[in-house]
Order: C-alpha cells, then structure tokens, then sequence
C-alpha cells in the first residue's frame, strides 16, 4: 500500500508506508533494448519509461552479448509542477556518476557494478525528449563508453568496407561532411559520435546511424532540410533539424564499420588543400582529454585509443564539401593520401 506524504510545500511523492526509502519498489515492467548494439535492460513501474526507451533504442539490433547493463527507473506519482525539470548537474567521484536536476529528479550510475537507479517525476518522464537525453541516455552511454567501448568525438562513415572517422572540434563539419558523403554513396555510421568497441579484434566504430542531427543554417548546404521542424535537443538545448535516417531513402546507413583512416578536419585556413600527415601525439591528447572514467577503468580507455591510433592519421585542410569527399574518395580507392 502506498501512501501520500508532503516533502515541502506544494509538493509531494507516494511513499510506501512500511518502506519510506522505497527500498523494496517493485518494478513489474521490463524491457531489453540494444543502444549502439550492447544489451540493456531497462526496468520500471511505469511502461511510459519502457515507451521512452523505445525511442531512443528501438531500431538498434544487437551485434554484442556483453553483459548487460540494467538501468532501474522509480516514477514518482504525485503533484506538483507539471513544468520540465531543469537540466541535471553531473557529478563523478571514483566509480559512481551521479546527476541531478532537483530533489525529485536524479540518478546515479555504479560504473563499476553497470548498474543505474533513476528517480523521476511523473512531470520529467512526460517531457520526452528532455526524459530521454538527460536520464535514460546519460545512464546508458555513460555504462557503455566506461565498460565496453570508449567514445571518439568523432563522425563516422565507410566506403567499399573501409571506415573513415572525421575528427576535430564543435564546427569542423563532420555533421555536414558525414552527410555530404552518404549522399555521395558513402555508409553512413555516426555524424558526432562514434564508439570504439573494447571486445573486437577489429578497429570497429559503433554509431548512432538511426539519426543525422543539423544546425538550422544547415538548410543552405542540404535544401532538403529546409522546411522540417526545428526542435530544442532534450527542450533545453540548441536549436536543431533531426531527420531519421530510415526517411531518407537514398541513404545507406549501418551500426558499425571498421576503421583503416582518422581524419582531421580543417577548416581554419579557408581553402582547399591535400591530405597530409597529422600528429599522432596531438591526436591522442585530444582523444584522451576530459575523461572521467574510474581510475581502475581509465587504462582500458587509454589502451583503446592507442590501438585506435595505430591506424593512419591524417588532416584534411579544405573549403568545400565536393572537394573533400573526392580526397577521402582518393584515400579509400588508392590508400594514399
């Protein structure tokens, strides 16, 4: 039996009567789902969490039987405000990630365990988009780029079964880039984010292909983005154009490819130049800066950027987007830069 109490003025949460920590919450509702292709479960007393889930994950198929991740979501019933919580404050000390909007909305990750407790208001789950980016997949990639693969600030796309990842900083093109070369033929994998898999024998960069996220001002390299919705991401963020990959019929798409090139891009110096050889050294500072990884997991990361740059590494110094793609064109087809 569950009983209704007041944590402050204006609001309250059902809390059990013989259990007032909810220690013993039953969670009768649960769901695999496979993000980048790793198993999760997902488990809850509200089948809105599971639908959530859903969304994020549904059309990723497993390629991996690592162990699962569980992530345990309490909804929390009761009154209050039915506005969007604010955006969580992430905290990390050793192995437990913890982040925090307000008193009713939190959670916290044991990295070491890859096990997730969220807590959330009726309120939080009903804004979707914010519910999604900020509880159920900060849990998510957070277990999965500490445990079993180690995330690249990187897109990702492959030709002829050759994976190319364009690295570089927020406005380096590799949104615009990584969709310029799927309309030109390419494989399509991530256009931000790309993930290193720990347990393969391959190079293999996991993505999300399901979706190409634009800024607005993209609409003037891509017509076709004009006209489509422009959405806040998690209703806190930028402005931005996100399309489904699957609506776009002309696009080949897949969740994984094995990388042979890094790219840098480079658009600072305002031309068009060849490929040339970029720094290794430079390469892994940027791969490995701002890690917050446990310090007994950190080493795995390190080791998977270190065997991640024993593939070539090169910079692509250019301008326009036609120009690019026929030197990654040239890379893939001859192996020289």
């Amino acid at each position: 039996m569950l009983t209704t109490i007041s944590i402050d003025a204006g609001r309250s949460a059902s809390i059990g009567a013989s259990d007032p920590v909810l220690a013993r919450m039953r969670y009768p509702f649960s769901q695999r789902f496979y993000p980048l292709g790793f198993p999760v479960d997902v488990v809850s007393n509200s089948t809105d969490v599971l639908d959530a889930a859903a969304e994020s994950w549904a059309d990723y198929a497993q390629i991996f039987s690592t162990v699962p991740i569980r992530i345990q979501v309490c909804v929390l019933e009761g009154g209050g405000s039915r506005e969007c919580p604010p955006a969580p404050r992430c905290l990390v000390q050793q192995h437990l990630f913890s982040f925090v909007a307000d008193q009713d909305n939190h959670g916290i990750n044991d990295l070491q365990r890859g096990f997730s407790s969220i807590w959330a208001t009726r309120a939080a789950v009903e804004h979707r988009g914010y519910f999604r980016y900020f509880f159920l997949e900060c849990a998510a990639m957070s277990q999965l780029t500490t445990r079993v693969a180690t995330g690249i600030h990187a897109a990702c796309v492959a030709r002829n079964s050759v994976g190319v990842l364009l690295c570089g900083e927020s406005g380096a093109g590799k949104s615009t880039l990584s969709y310029a070369c799927a309309k030109a033929g390419w494989t399509f994998v991530s256009d931000d984010g790309s993930y290193l898999a720990h347990d393969s024998d391959e190079l293999l960069a996991v993505g999300n292909c399901h979706q190409l996220r634009f800024r607005p001002s993209a609409a003037a390299l891509f017509p076709e983005i004009d006209g489509n919705p422009v959405t806040q991401r998690a209703e806190t963020g930028k402005p931005s154009v996100e399309l489904k990959t699957s609506a776009l019929p002309s696009i080949c798409y897949a969740q994984s490819a094995s990388v042979r090139y890094l790219v840098f891009l480079n658009r600072n110096e305002g031309k068009n130049a060849p490929l040339r050889s970029y720094s290794k050294q430079r390469a892994s500072e940027a791969f490995k800066q701002g890690r917050f990884t446990p310090p007994d997991l950190l080493q795995q990361q390190y080791e998977a950027i270190d065997r991640l740059l024993q593939a070539e590494v090169l910079e692509l110094p250019y301008r326009d987007l036609a120009w690019a793609i026929e030197q990654l064109d040239r890379l893939v087809a001859t192996g020289r830069s």
